[in-house]
């Protein structure tokens, strides 16, 4: 019971709000302060200051907080030490995924992983580069997988797979005939990108950068999905992850296009909070996923 409301406690500290620390743990706000009333009770002190907007730790809380954090850091050591004994892999194992990996490359990775640790329990997030990197950094996340670069001392980053960006247009698009595309071609089609923070956005503004334009008209929607469906609906072309396109690109519903010297590769990285306990569970995720096997796993 304590340790779980030590967790609440370090939430709202990190979120420092009762309502956003509700929405990541899915407990009403009501229930978030009956907790941190009773852990008030326990220590004899109050642990924040609370205003409309935000909640601060007191002297106390802060000095609480460091040992909170050692003090689940020392149980999941046990919990380890004695899952390592009797040879198990078990645990709860949170991870957060870019859109492109989160909607085309990690379900092919939790299948696998699954198969070999059947007992360990997987919490997902999903969002654009940005969000994962914010996650990671916070603590939230025990593993992010992201497209977009990242540059934070924080976290340890290891690229772990290539990936091909393509230029994609519908069927029935002008360019679509096309074998090979001079860059002036592209300068009058509208393109359909994502949005701010997105890793895939970030990868076409550098095509964009080298191919020496910007496009003057552009549609920005807030998912890959969304994006094939808009461009397959005619309003545009496109620019993604080959990953993605696997059955678009089968059935002929989407068109590769290809300009001569204005090929795209990336890597994915695997980012992690540098100097913090990792179970076993994520030792083992980690090490599939940097495994020479992994092209196997993901059927390339």
């Amino acid at each position: 019971m304590l340790d779980n409301q030590l967790y609440i406690f370090l939430t709202v500290a990190d979120k420092k709000n009762f309502s956003r620390a509700g929405e990541f743990l899915n407990m009403t706000q009501p229930a978030i302060s009956q907790h941190i009333h009773a852990l008030e009770d326990y220590f004899g002190a109050k642990l924040f200051e609370r205003s409309s907007k935000k909640v601060e730790l007191t002297q106390a809380g802060n000095i609480l907080y460091n040992y909170a954090r050692n003090i689940l850091d020392l149980h999941q050591i046990a919990k380890r030490a004695v899952a390592d004994l009797v040879d198990t892999v078990t645990g709860k194992l949170t991870i957060g995924a870019s859109l492109t990996i989160g909607e085309y490359v990690l379900p092919r990775l939790l299948a696998t992983f699954t198969r070999k640790y059947p007992d360990v329990e997987f919490s997902v997030w999903v969002g654009n580069t940005e969000l994962i990197h914010e996650r990671t950094r916070e603590g939230t996340i025990d593993i992010g997988l992201v497209e977009g670069v990242i540059e934070d001392p924080q976290l340890n980053i290891t690229p772990f797979l290539k990936d091909e960006l393509v230029l994609v247009a519908p069927k029935l698009h002008p360019l679509a005939g096309k074998t090979r595309l001079a860059r002036d071609d592209l300068q009058d089609s509208v393109f359909v990108i994502r949005e701010e923070g997105s890793g895939t956005r970030h990868a076409a503004e550098d095509f964009f950068q080298k191919a020496g334009f910007w496009p003057e008209r552009n549609i920005t929607l807030g998912s890959t999905q969304s994006i094939k469906e808009a461009v397959e609906a005619g309003l545009g072309i496109t620019i993604l992850s080959k990953w993605c396109l696997r059955k678009e690109l089968q059935l002929g519903s989407l068109k590769l296009l290809r300009v001569k010297g204005l090929e795209m590769t990336r890597w994915f990285f695997l980012v992690q909070l540098k100097d913090r306990f990792h179970s076993r569970a994520c030792d083992e995720f980690v090490k599939m996923v940097s495994s020479e096997d992994l092209p196997k796993i993901l059927g390339m």
